[in-house]
């Protein structure tokens, strides 16, 4: 099972031979293919060969691109690689609105109560049950829209009255750069399983290609918020050392339906219980993550 993420930050060249990867810097490090889930290219000025790209696609590997801010700015994805596309394709448009409405519901609650846990974890427990309550109260579809409440309520209780989301500071971009690192994750999941990853539950963008992707990306969101609450303060530039920290979130143990697992592993058993949730028409089967620690998951 693939569980290692690399970073390119230094100027060199990446190449394939042997089913391995090759990094060239001021020396040649390998790594075997079948390890790798995302390559991330943050580094400019760093050669790419088109066989390694073509390797990317065959063995699942989500290939990064980042923009001048070192912030995620594009990615490469295999082309129809499941052995049964059509066949996920149609059951993914047959579903019925109520199903999706119960999916959303359990996608929203989880995520309210991540949040929770969050606050928890940073020993604001009087805040957490206030985001709890929200959570209990969330209807199938979130009709309500508990979600959007709850998410205006906690940012504030995180970093304070003054917060603010669409704000251009050291925090808000850190918590962007998070959420593309887990975005396409769960990009890569999906595509892995035969998904549109355009056709969603709940966001329906005509312009975003990634709608099913921001839906099932919501409850992993807290694991990036606790991350930058703890290392990232208001006076910090925007660095390499926040970067690596924020990459640390993919091998974050959460618990999955009592089994702990990184959230590179997790999210690939969360859109294999939506499967067998759309076969069966039945949202019980949808497992989610909870945000339970901070510890980094470590393989047996």
């Amino acid at each position: 099972m693939a569980y290692r993420h690399i970073v390119i930050r230094n100027p060199g060249k990446i190449s394939t031979r042997n089913e391995q990867l090759l990094i060239h810097q001021e020396e040649t490090i390998q790594i075997p293919l079948e390890d790798i889930c995302t390559i991330t290219i943050e580094e400019p000025a760093v050669t790419i060969t088109s066989a390694l790209l073509s390797k990317c696609t065959e063995y699942h590997i989500e290939f990064i691109v980042c923009d001048q801010k070192r912030m995620p700015s594009g990615l490469l994805q295999p082309f129809h690689r499941h052995s049964r596309q059509k066949v996920v394709m149609e059951m993914q448009l047959a579903l019925s609105k109520p199903f999706k409405k119960r999916i959303w519901q359990q996608v929203v609650i989880r995520k309210l109560e991540n949040q929770a846990r969050c606050l928890e974890l940073l020993h604001k427990a009087e805040e957490a049950q206030k985001v709890y309550t929200i959570s209990r109260s969330v209807e199938s579809g979130d009709r309500t829209n508990r979600e959007a409440y709850g998410a205006r309520l906690y940012f504030m209780m995180l970093f304070g009255q003054d917060f603010n989301r669409r704000e251009e500071n050291v925090r808000n971009i850190s918590l962007n750069y998070g959420y593309s690192i887990i975005r396409s994750l769960v990009a890569r999941a999906l595509v892995r399983y035969g998904f549109i990853p355009s056709i969603g539950i709940f966001h329906d963008s005509q312009t975003n290609a990634f709608n099913l992707v921001d839906d099932f990306m919501e409850p992993l969101r807290p694991f990036v918020d606790i991350i930058v609450a703890l290392h990232v303060s208001e006076e910090m530039e925007w660095s390499k050392e926040i970067r690596e920290k924020l990459f640390g979130v993919l091998n974050q143990e959460a618990i999955w339906r009592n089994e702990k697992q990184s959230i590179t592993n997790g999210v690939d058993k969360m859109i294999q219980s939506y499967i067998a949730a759309c076969r069966e028409t039945d949202a019980t089967h949808l497992v989610l993550p909870d945000l339970v620690s901070l510890e980094e998951h470590r393989y047996e």
